[in-house]
């Protein structure tokens, strides 16, 4: 959450965020802030092991790629393309987080409305199919293939197999593999993709009826980029306009089933009125 992942990250999260508020404030104060911003830039380009930190405010993803460049390291590269981004979230294959569950029930539903391929954008090693297996009976015609960064492709295809399950759970270099699939499905990557999903729709001969989205921070109005430090890599990280996605989703013929707001915020240290105050998601399906 920015500035109190520092200051503030041993507090509960009412105490975080009220706190959080004052020190913005407080740093948003000419005389501060020339001095503080600096100091922040600083202590972002460290390679840190809790939480996120995010820095800056970007119109394209190519001046946020170009500024993630300039503050990169060889311990902290502009790219999540790295080896150790496939030992992340391991911890998922076993357990759900409470924000998967809207996703889960309306993945559900589809599978007993008869939807069978599924392509997960952004996936990691598969980590939403093997999450969700615990909970739901897939059908055993079940064909869920995952698109993600080389790096994690190469772990995800070894995990698969070395399950047993890669029969079902296959891995795609390429995003326009969605074509001909029944849902596309992607939990917490879009904000990491250089390109948005109308765009990709845009390129399937074969768009799916269903689209799938979890875990995406979207702001009332603005669209734009930061950077986001994850302790292994600094990445330009897209903020959606619900507005504009929803219209973009619409131009193309679809309808939302369904939207959710998730318990999750973000704040930019210095550019607070590009605040996120939920991240959330939405259930498109084409008319």
């Amino acid at each position: 959450m920015g500035v109190s992942t520092k200051f503030l990250g041993g507090q509960p999260y009412q105490v975080r965020e009220a706190l959080a508020r004052v020190v913005g404030e407080t740093m948003e104060l000419p005389v501060i802030r020339i001095f503080a911003k600096p100091l922040y830039e600083r202590y972002f380009r460290r390679p840190f092991r809790r939480g996120n930190l995010y820095f800056g405010v970007y119109p394209s993803y190519e001046q946020a790629l170009a500024k993630a460049r300039h503050l990169a390291s060889a311990k902290l590269p502009a790219t999540y393309d790295v080896q150790e981004a496939a030992g992340k979230y391991l911890d998922q294959i076993q357990s759900l987080r409470a924000c998967d569950y809207p996703a889960m029930f309306w993945l559900k539903h589809i599978m007993e409305s008869g939807g069978r391929k599924v392509f997960d954008l952004g996936g990691h090693l598969g980590l939403a199919y093997y999450g969700f297996s615990h909970h739901i009976q897939y059908p055993t015609d079940l064909a869920w293939c995952v698109h993600d960064l080389p790096h994690v492709v190469t772990a995800g295809r070894a995990l698969a197999s070395a399950r047993g399950v890669d029969g079902t759970l296959t891995f795609a270099d390429r995003p326009q593999a969605a074509s001909g699939c029944d849902l596309v499905f992607s939990t917490g990557a879009l904000q990491y993709l250089p390109y948005r999903l109308p765009w990709l729709i845009d390129q399937l001969p074969e768009p799916p009826r269903h689209v799938l989205l979890n875990l995406i921070p979207l702001h009332a109005d603005k669209s734009f980029f930061t950077l986001q430090n994850l302790g292994i890599a600094i990445c330009p990280y897209r903020i959606e306009s619900i507005g504009r996605l929803t219209s973009d989703m619409e131009a193309r013929g679809y309808r939302v089933r369904d939207s959710w707001k998730l318990d999750r915020c973000m704040r930019i240290p210095f550019e607070w009125d590009h605040a996120v105050e939920n991240y959330g998601g939405y259930y498109f399906e084409r008319r």
